[in-house]
């Protein structure tokens, strides 16, 4: 599988289907990335310089605007879609369960960053990093250990695919060509040639000459 040649994943291996999990796996990445990313913010001085203040909270809107579709796109698309298929496996029923669960207790980890980030003279702030990186990191791990791998047991790699489909369509050409600017920031080269392959020829070009160019106009971080 693709997926098993890029860095960090060798804890998802995803069952016995053929559901290229590539893209899924690049975005967990570049949400643990951005974690770190975050929590140098809690740490670097200047945080009142307004144009130091405007990049990290480009960073930080961008990374929250990337997780909440990547969870919507899992509980509205593809956990009800694995439902009805594991539905004699009262195991992989409770995993789904979980799933929800732990996008649920994110959110107000999210709401917490924001207030810290609003407040003035605070010294919380590195504390609610510190408990949403915990929180979200464990969920990525969860995931990719025992969530993930529900896609190669219930769904073939066309269903999947068609999965992708959907998804891209809900979310439209203009969040799909920033999501992809986004997870292959910063990235190396054997990385973004795996993503990138997930992509027709043409998105590729797309990628090159527009997508990442106009991303990386505006500083983040």
């Amino acid at each position: 599988m693709t997926t098993q040649k890029l860095p960090g994943t060798d804890a998802a291996r995803h069952g016995t289907g053929d559901a290229d999990l590539t893209i899924m796996l690049a975005a967990h990445d570049a949400f643990r990335r951005d974690l770190t990313r975050l929590a140098r913010t809690a740490s670097a001085a200047n945080l009142s310089d307004p144009a130091r203040r405007q990049s990290i909270a480009a960073g930080w809107d961008l990374f929250k605007r990337e997780l909440h579709l990547h969870h919507t796109a899992e509980d509205e698309l593809i956990w009800p879609v694995l439902r009805p298929r594991l539905a004699h496996s009262e195991a992989a029923l409770s995993v789904l369960a979980a799933m929800e669960a732990e996008h649920e207790q994110i959110d107000p980890l999210l709401a917490a960053v924001d207030a810290q980030f609003a407040a003035t003279g605070s010294d919380r702030l590195a504390d609610v990093i510190d408990a949403l990186t915990s929180s979200l990191t464990a969920h990525l791990g969860h995931e990719e250990r025992d969530g993930l791998p529900l896609i190669g047991v219930a769904l073939t790699a066309a269903e999947w695919r068609g999965v992708g489909r959907k998804m891209a369509s809900k979310n439209g050409l203009s969040a799909g060509s920033e999501m992809f600017a986004w997870i292959l920031d910063g990235t190396g080269r054997e990385h973004t040639a795996a993503t990138l392959g997930q992509l027709p020829p043409p998105l590729r070009l797309l990628y090159r000459t527009l997508w990442k160019p106009r991303f990386d106009k505006t500083p983040r971080w």
